[in-house]
């Protein structure tokens, strides 16, 4: 059969060829042996499981010598499996390269977009097929494994069991699918399963599409996978990088008898290589990648992202060829990674420890190096920094990078400053920088104290541990006075008060944050400002400064700004007594001490002596502050309270303190703290009674004068006048113990100035001689009660020593318990009641009833000058009655009457009378009495009637 065709017309001269080959094989028999060797080795060895690689590799070179983006058509049927493709159809010189091997008829470029160049990949179909059908638009001839061997028969060629398929071909009626340009027909070998081959085509599919930008559709039976290749819309707005040929978003679409399936990539080409990642972060294949060649090899990558390169391979387009560099592939991966997101692009760092094999570590080497030295690591203001020129700093937020941005150029976006990037990215050249190097850079940075703030609010989730803290010890924090702190050392905070503070280095309130106290510095309330030893000096030296006649120029006006600022911020801070003598500008140009000054609507104004010392405040200087503001710091609205908490003496420049001092230190407690209205000298004599109200209607004097034994209410009373008479000559009106001898005070609030006016126990001699002489006055209409009690307390004076009783004058009379007055001097004179059984029996008329203490009564005897009646009277039972004991049962209702339990023995009698005389009397009477106790202490009682 090695004569004509057998089928129609041979348009690619088949049967010379044949007659050719035949002839060579007869002339050499061992050449037949070398073709069927050397096809059954690149079926079997070189080009094993790369049957549709190799087919659809074709016909991406097809499409690309016929000028179009090709597609191909896979599907089965009873002839066996069918591949149709797009593109340039079969030639004669085509046919020629198919009938030997290693020839091809094509011509690489240098773009690599034509492919094959061994002319042995269609070899692959001799492991599956026993016949080889190529129809084509330009004609179609077929391989027969059968023909082969009859014609080497007929031949008469001596060889062996076997014959190549793909050395003799036959010319062809068949004609390609319509819309395609060449069909392969594979007539399946014995064995081979047409669903195991489709199966393997549809594995293949996507990444041949991805490798093969020739061909934009695959359709294996009734699955079609079809690619898109356009710009990407994001790529640099400046346009491609240098040496970089496209940029490009490749979609690949899957679509079959379910749910369509899609997936893109980023692909970047750059000189010889194509660099691929999934835009889903998933691997570009499936399974362990290879490089791509742009076929797959036999080369297996760990790189994250597919390189299709082209670089010389061997014949059978497994491995690399010896003179080929695979380094040279890694061009290209930077400008991949530069287009992933900042959270994405270290996932894209190939790792070296990862590498399968000696090719793929000097490709990992390659792209690292490349990494390290250009730009493309994210920067925090979307700029792409060098790795050997940036820093990582761990932890840094997207609102600390914000501020940063202007300062440090240098610093790695926030997405890839966590911990387990930094060796990675330690690997590329980075450095790593903490806190403490933070704080160093920033020395020096000029920017407002509100960006400053800002950095402590974004700084402080970052300052976590002691560490952190330490770390920080340099860091610049601006002050009040718009100067830069080093560190929190010796810095504070008021955080209310806005203004510089001269004696207290403290932040600026706009710069303020929690942080900053963490990282020492120290929060200091108004109190403390104002309490601070420093600003004392100052107010000192300011005051003498201003005695001495410097008035403004003695930094008075700056510093009155500063704590008046400090007072107006926190109306409930307390104001030390001295800052009283800060001094103030006043209404005529001067500079006198708060202490000083008086508001000019002031209260207290109208009230004073019109000659007072004191000075008026600036208006304008009050309204700008307020008044409530001045008036803590000592400018006088009412009156001012001078205090001491641990005073020594009368140094406190208040008129006639040195004799209530010395009264006061006399008494059996000295003040332990001291509390004073001063300049009540200054009140003018007519204006006393809204002087007193001004006192009690402000708390801080109406509290002075609340301690009766205080200063204030001991110089109202004896200085004091209302009406032509001392305050300490009127009593409270609610004070009824003194009724009938003083006067109430006539005024609204006579009750609340009670500590200025007189009351029980007298204070001294001369008000214990005004209350007894009072008592005795028959013009005064004294009730006995009122008048027991005044003699009660004027003797626990006495006795207390508060007063010696000696010093007490003779008031001359007295008043009896009838209520009415008795002289002291005569013959018959009223007695004490010394013991209480006297009060049955002397005359009302001439007793005196005050304390029931019989040696009080002594007391009083000797200040009034009059006997006691146990001592001027004498008094016995007139019988004897009879003997009881204390379980009697007029024993138990005796005490339960008197409270008085019988000491000594108890008599009983039916009706007990006693027979009473006076000493120096002739007369004697008859008495009767409930109880009596005798001079010898028996004790007598009365039986009960019925």
């Amino acid at each position: 059969m090695s004569g004509p065709d057998p089928i129609g017309p041979d348009p690619f001269g088949t049967a010379a060829a044949r007659a050719a080959t035949l002839s060579a094989w007869r002339e050499s028999p061992t050449r037949l042996a070398e073709d069927v060797a050397a096809e059954d080795d690149l079926a079997s060895v070189g080009y094993r499981d790369r049957l549709f690689v190799e087919l659809v590799t074709n016909a991406a070179d097809a499409a690309r010598l016929g000028g179009i983006v090709g597609e191909v058509a896979i599907w089965a049927d009873g002839d066996g499996v069918h591949i149709a493709n797009t593109g340039a159809p079969l030639t004669d010189s085509g046919v020629r390269s198919l009938l030997a091997l290693r020839v091809s008829a094509k011509v690489p470029d240098d773009t690599g977009a034509v492919i094959g160049r061994f002319g042995v990949g269609f070899t692959a179909t001799a492991a599956v097929a026993a016949t080889v059908e190529i129809r084509s638009v330009t004609g179609a001839i077929r391989f027969d494994r059968a023909l082969t061997a009859d014609a080497v028969a007929d031949a008469g060629i001596i060889g062996g069991p076997r014959v190549p398929l793909l050395r003799l071909a036959w010319s062809s009626a068949g004609a390609p699918r319509a819309g395609f340009a060449t069909e392969i027909v594979l007539g399946l070998a014995e064995g081979v399963v047409p669903a195991d081959l489709l199966a393997a085509a549809t594995a293949q599919a996507a990444d041949l599409l991805l490798a093969l930008p020739g061909l934009h559709r695959i359709t294996v039976a009734d699955t079609v996978f079809e690619i898109d290749r356009t710009d990407r819309p994001d790529r640099p707005a400046d346009g491609l990088a240098p040496g970089v040929r496209a940029y490009r978003l490749v979609v690949t679409v899957a679509t079959g008898g379910g749910p369509a399936e899609q997936r893109s990539f980023t692909e970047v080409e750059h000189g010889p290589s194509r660099w691929l990642v999934a835009d889903d972060g998933q691997p570009v294949g499936t399974g362990r990648d290879v490089l791509w060649a742009p076929t797959p090899t036999d080369i297996e990558l760990s790189l994250p992202c597919r390189l299709i390169a082209r670089l010389a391979l061997t014949h059978d387009r497994r491995h690399i060829h010896p003179d080929a560099d695979i380094a040279s592939a890694a061009a290209g991966y930077v400008d991949l990674i530069r287009l992933a997101e900042p959270a994405d692009s270290l996932a894209l760092i190939p790792r070296p420890h990862r590498a399968r094999g000696g090719d793929d570590a000097r490709l990992i080497d390659a792209v690292l190096d490349e990494l390290r030295a250009a730009a493309w690591l994210p920067g925090t203001d979307a700029t792409t920094l060098v790795p050997s020129r940036a820093a990582v700093l761990v932890g840094l937020s997207a609102e600390l990078a914000d501020v940063l941005d202007d300062v440090f150029a240098d610093l790695v976006h926030p997405d890839l400053a966590l911990a387990q990037h930094v060796p990675l990215l330690e690997s590329l050249g980075v450095t790593q920088i903490g806190l403490a190097e933070v704080a160093q850079r920033l020395t020096g940075v000029e920017r407002d104290a509100g960006w400053w703030g800002r950095l402590y609010a974004v700084l402080a989730p970052l300052v976590a541990t002691a560490v952190d803290v330490e770390e920080l010890a340099a860091l610049p924090i601006p002050r009040t006075d718009g100067r830069m702190n080093i560190g929190a050392r010796g810095l504070f905070t008021t955080h209310a008060v806005q203004t510089p503070l001269r004696w207290i280095r403290t932040v600026d309130p706009v710069a303020d944050h929690p942080i900053l106290e963490r990282l020492g510095v120290q929060r200091l309330s108004v109190a403390d400002a104002l309490a601070d030893p420093v600003l004392q000096t100052l107010v000192e030296e300011a005051a003498e400064s201003v005695e001495d006649g410097d008035g403004a120029d003695s930094g008075a006006a700056g510093l009155a700004d500063e704590v008046l600022a400090l007072i107006v911020a926190d109306a409930a801070a307390p104001v030390p007594e001295w800052l009283s003598r800060l001094p103030l500008p006043t209404g005529d140009g001067e500079w006198r001490s708060a202490d000083e000054l008086l508001l000019a609507d002031s209260p207290l104004a109208t009230v004073l002596v019109d000659d007072h010392p004191f000075g008026l405040l600036d208006d304008g200087f009050a309204e700008r502050f307020g008044a409530d503001a001045v008036r803590r710091l000592g400018v006088g609205w009412g009156f001012s309270v001078v205090r001491d908490e641990l005073p020594t003496g009368p140094d406190h420049e208040l008129p006639d303190e040195e004799q209530w001092w010395d009264a006061s230190s006399d008494g059996p407690e000295a003040p332990e703290r001291f509390s004073a209205v001063r300049d009540l000298d200054l009140v003018d004599p007519d204006r006393w009674p809204t002087a007193l109200s001004l006192i009690v209607g402000d708390e801080s004097s109406a509290q002075a004068l609340g301690d009766r034994g205080g200063y204030t209410a001991w110089w109202l009373r004896h200085f004091a006048e209302v009406d032509g008479l001392l305050l300490g000559e009127y009593r409270a009106p609610s004070d009824m113990s003194l009724a009938g001898v003083l006067d109430p005070l006539d005024h609204p609030l006579a009750d609340t100035l009670a500590p200025a006016l007189a009351a029980l126990p007298p204070e001294s001699a001369d008000e214990a001689s005004l209350f007894l002489a009072r008592v005795g006055d028959e013009e005064c209409a004294v009730a006995p009660g009122v008048a027991r009690g005044i003699y009660a307390a004027v003797v626990a004076s006495c006795r207390s020593g508060a007063i010696g009783w000696a010093d007490i004058d003779d008031p001359g009379g007295v008043r009896v318990v009838s209520g009415g007055v008795a002289g002291t001097q005569g013959v018959t004179v009223p007695v004490i009641l010394d013991e209480p059984w006297w009060a049955q029996a002397v005359d009302p008329d001439l007793l005196v009833v005050g304390p029931s203490d019989a040696e009080a009564a002594g007391t009083l005897a000797d200040i009034l000058d009059l006997p006691p009646a146990s001592e001027e009277f004498t008094a016995d039972p007139i019988d004897a009655g009879t003997y009881t004991t204390a379980a009697s049962t007029e024993v138990v209702l005796f005490s339960a009457e008197t409270g008085r339990s019988p000491a000594g023995e108890v008599r009983i009698h039916d009706d007990l009378r006693i027979l009473l005389s006076r000493n120096g009397s002739s007369g004697a009477r008859e008495v009767r009495v409930r109880w009596w106790v005798d001079r010898h202490g028996v004790t007598h009682l009365s039986r009960r009637r019925d």
